[in-house]
Formats: C-alpha cells, sequence, structure tokens
C-alpha cells in the first residue's frame, strides 16, 4: 500500500503492552457506541499525533513528516473499526487462513497473544451481541479444546467482530495469500474502493518491487516472502482435524478451500447473512 512512501506508518497503537490505559483485560477492545475516551484516543491516532518508537519503522530516512496520508496496521484493533467514524478513514481487513495465523503465534510465544475465547465471553456486551450466536460452541471449546484450537477460536472471534461491525461495502476484505501471490492485482481491486482510490498512489513497478521487503516486526524471524501457504509444510493431518472441528462447530468451515485459499463466495454469503434485514 504505502510503496511508494506516500504515507506515515503507525505500527500497533493498540497493542494492550503499549498502550494499556482503555484495555480492560480484552487485548482486542470493543469500545460501545460513543465513547468519548476512545474517540478521543482514535482522533489523536488519525490526526498523525500518536508518534512512537514504533511509527515510521519501515519509513526511515524517507522524509515521512512531510507526507499527508498515513497508514495504520493493528491486529489488535478488528473491535474498533465500527468506531472509527472520521470521513477520511479507509478500513480494510486483511484475513489469512486460521490454521496459519495459529501456527505463526506457537512459533512466536513470546509475542503478546490472545490464547483462547474466554476473554472475549467475560464481556458482557459481546456475549450477549455480536458473540450470542456463537457463545455455547465458544464455551465449550474454552473448556475442552487444545491450545491449537483456542487460537483458532481467536481467530474467528475478532473475524467476526469486524465483519458484523460494518457492510462489506464499508469494510473490504484484503486476503492475505491472494495479496502474497500477487500484490499488485490485489492492491489495483482494492484502490477501486472510493475512499481507497484517493489513498493508494503506488504504481506497478513500486509495489512488485516492495512487495519482497519484510517488514521490521519480522526481521528476525524466519519469514520468507513469496509463498503464502508455507505453513502447510508443518500443519499435521491432526492440526487440520482440531482446526477444522472448530470452524464447522462455528458455521464457517467453507471460509477457506482444503488447498489452503480463500472461498471468496462463501464468505461474502455469510457477511450478507449476518446483516439485519432493511426496514
Amino acid at each position: 500500500m504505502n510503496a511508494d512512501r506516500t504515507m506515515r506508518e503507525v505500527f500497533e497503537p493498540v497493542h494492550p503492552l503499549f498502550f494499556p490505559k482503555h484495555h480492560s483485560g480484552l487485548d482486542h477492545p470493543c469500545p460501545g457506541p460513543g465513547d468519548a475516551d476512545w474517540q478521543n484516543w482514535l482522533g489523536h491516532v488519525f490526526s498523525g499525533r500518536h508518534i512512537t518508537r514504533r511509527t515510521d519503522r519501515d519509513n526511515l530516512d524517507r522524509n515521512p513528516a512531510s507526507v499527508r496520508k498515513l497508514l495504520v496496521k493493528d491486529v489488535f484493533a478488528s473491535g474498533l473499526v465500527g468506531a472509527v467514524d472520521f470521513p477520511d478513514v479507509a478500513k480494510v481487513l486483511v484475513m489469512r487462513h486460521p490454521l496459519a495465523v495459529a501456527l505463526s503465534k506457537q512459533a512466536h510465544r513470546h509475542w503478546h497473544w490472545t490464547w483462547s475465547p474466554g476473554a472475549f465471553l467475560k464481556d458482557e456486551g459481546l456475549a450477549t451481541g455480536l458473540l450470542l450466536p456463537w457463545r455455547e460452541a465458544l464455551e465449550r471449546i474454552e473448556q475442552e479444546g487444545t491450545e491449537l484450537q483456542g487460537l483458532i477460536a481467536v481467530w474467528a472471534v475478532v473475524n467476526r467482530i469486524a465483519m458484523c461491525s460494518l457492510s462489506p461495502s464499508d469494510l473490504p476484505i484484503l486476503h492475505y495469500e491472494q495479496a502474497v501471490r500477487n500484490p499488485w492485482k490485489v492492491l489495483s481491486q482494492l484502490s477501486d474502493h472510493p475512499l481507497w482510490s484517493r489513498l493508494i498512489s503506488a504504481n506497478r513497478d513500486e509495489v512488485l518491487a516492495q512487495s519482497g521487503h519484510v517488514s521490521f516486526v519480522s526481521r528476525d524471524s524466519s519469514t520468507i516472502p513469496g509463498d503464502p501457504l508455507r505453513w502447510k509444510s508443518k500443519a499435521t493431518p491432526a492440526m487440520h482435524t482440531e482446526s477444522d472441528a472448530v470452524l464447522d462447530a462455528l458455521g464457517i468451515g467453507e471460509w477457506h478451500t482444503e488447498s489452503g485459499w480463500p472461498h471468496e463466495e462463501a464468505i461474502q454469503t455469510w457477511r450478507a447473512a449476518q446483516r439485519p434485514p432493511l426496514q
């Protein structure tokens, strides 16, 4: 998205270890509508006033302070997409295969993760609201599931919260696998969105040249860009069985194909079914 370096970059401003003030025990905060404290905080972030040592780490020596656009990436902010009510903010949900995400978290155990859905169920607003259709299944997973199944359930929860907070037109999905395989095609499709069209300005050569670079947060890991399905070599049949059991119990087992690619039609059909009927 920022291959031409026309945006400032803010990485995980809501990370619970770097901004614990409003988390209240939930690593993926979900403030209610009209929460003044969160609106003030989000205004601080999107006005460009949130500057930390994690800001512009991939923008070094590129004069980022002179640009007029801002790119915010935060895996802990899925519950905030519906609370960001600023007219010039475009949103996108980056989705990756749940088993790939779970294995990555297990490989980086020293990083800060939510390991099971229990924390979400303790939030009464979520338990009786967005998560109510899944509540019984999530409680069983919390009580009886393995560590891997807990991580799969967390993946499902954070994606459900985000997708049920906004309509498909207000929150497009960018699939990690497709972005790694064909970054220019994916970015071109995203730039057709009315809000993103004003923000994405990198050309094809810039995008392809930048796509092979690894961000600062992954430089000390074994991440190698280029193969979005590299996780499959580490996933045993038993892991697939555990993962499938959780996804099927939640009714989202068809979101990805057996080969690991996103099934976009199934995901969009599910999203459409969650939307309230038109009045």
